[in-house]
């Protein structure tokens, strides 16, 4: 959308005609620039609105993609937890290492028991 515009409402609120005889009625022409004037602002306005929206797409994309990375990371840790369960081992060391885990999952903000 950076492409440059040749008119803008003052140009078209401005915009002056030679008068001929037998030519357009000055009242009705001004009031029509008018209507134009008035549509190209709210297109204007809309292109702004587009283009925020645009960039709020941009971040929540962004966002998304990020748990979406997070998820995996959290997914192989619970994966990993489930083995070493099911693998046996001394009950001490399985809950050090879910503690290990647990308390990382805290770190990011994660609610362990919240997974699965």
């Amino acid at each position: 959308m950076a492409e440059k515009r040749l008119l803008d409402a003052d140009k078209i609120l401005k915009k002056k005609f030679k008068a001929k005889s037998g030519g357009y009625d000055a009242l009705e022409v001004d009031e029509f620039f008018d209507l134009v004037r008035n549509d190209y602002e709210s297109m204007l306005e809309i292109e702004k609105e587009l283009e925020l929206l645009r960039l709020k797409n941009e971040t929540q994309q962004a966002k998304i993609v990020n748990l979406e990375a997070q998820y995996i990371q959290y997914k192989k840790k619970v994966e990993e937890l489930e083995r070493l369960i099911s693998k046996g081992g001394t009950a001490m060391e399985n809950l050090r290492k879910i503690d290990k885990y647990e308390r990382q999952l805290w770190k990011m903000g994660i609610d362990p028991s919240k997974l699965k």
